[in-house]
């Protein structure tokens, strides 16, 4: 029998596949592309003073070991902008997807008009930040100054402003992104689109939901730590003084710890509330009167769809609340030693 033509586009919807990777190519390439700060004649020279330079001669006003780890600091910084805008964009999408799932058309207008909201007042919010305040200067305006104040030579003024638009955009996608995330978890909490009083499926389906939020949520907030830890640690590169060093990735340290004990409590206070609360309503309908599909234990059917409140069945999850403050000392890991050969 002859297999049946294809007959419309749905035939070729396994192409789509191809799209995320090939963004995250090009996104790679682009900011990989506008970030060098050697021209093609200072590449020739580099090249050739690591061929040809003695030992007598490593005082040179030209110094390819200071250049190169600054290259290091600045491709390592550059490696978590690329985490941070993927894992972002995954986050948004996953999260979008569990709102447009949990509402019906007049909610889901409400849910949207409040994240629009959240996320506006956080754009400005940012756009207002100046010098005056402690946020811009502790991890903006730190780097930021630091690297221009290491003059032209060093950090051109083109890589200043690819510097400023690429932190922008991380920035931003950083204040928009939680608050998706955030209404993600609310709408898991939310009554059943049908309008049909709610079984204990539908708490085990919203659980799993859950759980896909705090996923996206912990992915987002590592790799903010991540890029936040690699940025504060950059200038640490144009130091030449040990000591000073040593102090910027101490910084840098002391400001991104701050940070990922302050994520994993805003993980803790979403996932923890609204697990108790899918857990307890679930039970009370099994107590109350079990359904058909249900396991004739109630706690056991419980432990079967994620519904039942434990550290052994939540390990995984307890992992993922965890994994901002762990980032932190990962990140001073990423670019330190600052000595040659690390």
């Amino acid at each position: 029998m002859t297999p049946p033509t294809p007959s419309s586009a749905s035939d070729y919807r396994f192409l789509l596949l191809i799209i995320p990777p090939i963004f995250i190519l090009l996104l790679a390439s682009g900011l990989f592309e506008f970030s060098s700060n050697i021209t093609v004649d200072n590449f020739h020279t580099l090249t050739n003073w690591l061929m040809h330079s003695t030992p007598e001669t490593q005082e040179e006003p030209f110094s390819a070991t200071r250049f190169l780890v600054e290259v290091k600091s600045r491709y390592i910084w550059l490696t978590t902008v690329v985490l941070a805008l993927v894992a972002g964009l995954y986050a948004f999408i996953l999260c979008a997807m569990i709102i447009y799932q949990c509402h019906p058309r007049p909610r889901l207008m409400v849910v949207t008009t409040i994240g629009l909201v959240f996320a506006l007042g956080g754009v400005v919010f940012i756009w207002a930040l100046d010098e005056s305040h402690t946020l811009y200067r502790a991890v903006f305006g730190f780097s930021y100054d630091n690297l221009r104040q290491a003059g032209p030579q060093r950090i051109g003024e083109p890589l200043l402003r690819y510097v400023m638009v690429v932190v922008s955009v991380v920035n931003v996608q950083a204040l928009i992104v939680p608050v998706v995330a955030l209404l993600a978890a609310c709408s898991t909490l939310a009554p059943p689109v049908s309008g049909q009083p709610p079984d204990p499926t539908f708490y085990a389906s919203q659980m799993k939901r859950l759980k896909d939020v705090l996923t996206a949520a912990s992915a987002i907030l590592v790799s903010g730590i991540l890029h936040m830890g690699a940025w504060l640690r950059w200038p640490a590169a144009l130091v030449a003084d040990k000591a000073g060093q040593e102090a910027v990735l101490g910084t840098a340290l002391a400001i991104t710890l701050f940070w990922g004990v302050t994520f994993t409590l805003m993980l803790v206070a979403t996932y923890l509330p609204a697990a108790l609360v899918l857990a307890k309503q679930a039970e009370a309908l099994l107590l109350d009167g079990p359904s058909e599909t249900a396991d004739p234990e109630p706690e056991q059917w419980l432990k079967d769809h994620g519904l039942f409140l434990s550290l052994q069945d939540h390990f995984p999850q307890f992992g993922l609340i965890l994994a901002p403050l762990l980032a932190s000392p990962l990140s001073s890991l990423l670019i330190s030693p600052l000595s040659p050969t690390g």
